[in-house]
């Protein structure tokens, strides 16, 4: 195996692109807290007040939160959770979401959770609410911060979770503690890509291998249920051959992030039955079963 790569941001440029971007995606959001929020105007002066001032936030819902200054960029991401009608609150490392009667933890600096959230538990898209998973295995490509591979988990699934995060990965090992499924989760702290590269983030980092010889090598063989939402990857890994032929999943759950036009194609040489629903020209879910064998 080739060593890995590092990838060093140039600090000063990086830090001045990290804050604008925090303050464009934060006025991006004006929509959202015009349409979430009793006075959506505090939202507008809410970044320039003095770090020890602390805010109240009144949400239409009815719900309130009290939100410190130094914390003004969390603003988007609580109109979304309140959005989605769960509760939160925000912790001095993490924020706290109680969904579908689990208790999950995630980065404060992380922003999308609402839309998995209500994605994995509240619209149940992989259909696991209702399923018996005992004695299935599950591998679960892009967990996040744990959540799908949680809702399997729940079901009786013994799941392996990988994620390149090495954040995230924390949160994994923290959310299914928390939720006392921790027998359940063999965590791989990785990402399944076309080469083995390390990224470093501002706060975080990635770590990528080449997907096809870490499955080979790492992932069981004949398991009950395989879900995809890894960014892209899904391309390179279905290409070949070796990956399904060595999983051989009954079920597959995923999302493509550039069509669904190759990843069908791929499927059903490979022995699957595919049905995709898009969201985009370009995203979309697509459900597939092993209708025989691969040899």
């Amino acid at each position: 195996m080739k060593p890995a790569k590092n990838k060093h941001p140039n600090h000063f440029f990086d830090y001045i692109s990290l804050i604008i971007r925090q303050f464009r995606l934060y006025y991006k959001s004006w929509p959202l807290f015009k349409e979430s929020l009793v006075y959506p105007l505090q939202a507008i002066y809410f970044p320039f007040l003095s770090k020890h001032k602390w805010v109240d936030i009144r949400f239409k819902s009815g719900r309130s939160l009290s939100i410190n200054a130094a914390h003004w960029k969390l603003l988007p991401s609580a109109c979304r959770l309140d959005n989605i009608g769960v509760k939160f609150k925000f912790q001095k490392n993490a924020k706290v979401t109680d969904v579908d009667g689990l208790k999950i933890f995630s980065p404060l600096w992380a922003r999308d959770e609402a839309f998995y959230f209500k994605e994995v538990f509240l619209d149940d898209v992989y259909g696991v609410k209702k399923r018996n998973l005992k004695k299935s295995v599950v591998v679960d490509i892009g967990a996040y911060v744990g959540d799908s591979s949680l809702a399997f988990a729940r079901q009786g699934a013994m799941v392996h979770a990988i994620e390149p995060s090495e954040v995230f990965c924390k949160f994994i090992r923290r959310n299914f503690e928390e939720n006392g499924y921790s027998n359940h989760l063999i965590l791989h702290k990785v990402g399944l890509a076309s080469a083995t590269e390390r990224i470093l983030l501002g706060n975080d980092s990635l770590n990528l291998v080449e997907g096809i010889n870490y499955a080979l090598k790492k992932l069981p063989r004949n398991i009950d249920l395989l879900k995809m939402d890894c960014e892209g990857s899904e391309y390179y890994l279905l290409a070949d051959l070796r990956f399904l032929k060595h999983l051989q999943p009954k079920e597959i759950q995923m999302e493509f992030h550039n069509g669904a036009r190759l990843i069908l194609k791929y499927l059903k040489q490979q022995g699957y039955r595919a049905f995709a629903s898009s969201m985009s020209k370009k995203l979309g879910i697509i459900k597939a079963y092993r209708i025989h064998n691969l040899s």
